[in-house]
C-alpha cells in the first residue's frame, strides 16, 4: 500500500480520542478498529528493524503478567522511558500488526487519556471477521 493511500485513512489518534470522550458506542469502537487497520503504527524495536522485515518489538506486560505490544499512533506519543529500552522504531500496517501478533495482546498510544487496548481474544475476533469476509466476497482478497 502506498504512503498516499496510508494519508487518505481517517486519523487514527482522532479516532481513538473521539471514542475516549465520555461514553463510548459500538459504533465508534468500529471506527477505531478499522482505522486501526488501515494506518500505518509505530513500534518500539529493541534492535534495528532487518531488511526482511523482522522486528524485535518491545513487550509489555498487563497485571496478569500476559504479554502487551505497544503501539504508537504518532511517533511522537511514544515516551522517553520506550525509547531508552527501545531506541528504533517501525513502521507498520495496522492490519499487519493484527495478522502477525497472535501470542499477545497490543495497546495503542498507552498511557495517553485516548489509549486503545485490544485484548488476545478481540484481535482473534477480528481475523476471523475479516476471514469470514474475505470467504464471503473473493473479490477483496
Amino acid at each position: 500500500m502506498s504512503q498516499e493511500a496510508f494519508a487518505a485513512q481517517p486519523d487514527l489518534k482522532e479516532k481513538m480520542v473521539t471514542a475516549a470522550d465520555g461514553e463510548t458506542t459500538t459504533e465508534q469502537l468500529v471506527e477505531v478498529v478499522n482505522s486501526f487497520l488501515n494506518s500505518q503504527v509505530y513500534l518500539p524495536s529493541v534492535e534495528q528493524p532487518g531488511e526482511d522485515g523482522s522486528v524485535n518489538p518491545l513487550m509489555l506486560q498487563d497485571t496478569d503478567e500476559n504479554p502487551v505490544m505497544p503501539l504508537f499512533s504518532s511517533p511522537e506519543e511514544i515516551p522517553a522511558e520506550y525509547t531508552e529500552q527501545a531506541p528504533h522504531v517501525a513502521v507498520v500496517s495496522g492490519v499487519g500488526v493484527l495478522q502477525a501478533v497472535t501470542n499477545a495482546s497490543i495497546i495503542i498510544d498507552p498511557g495517553a487519556d485516548h489509549q486503545f487496548p485490544l485484548s488476545l481474544e478481540q484481535m482473534a475476533a477480528i481475523r476471523e471477521q475479516i476471514a469470514g469476509q474475505l470467504d464471503e466476497d473473493p473479490q477483496q482478497g
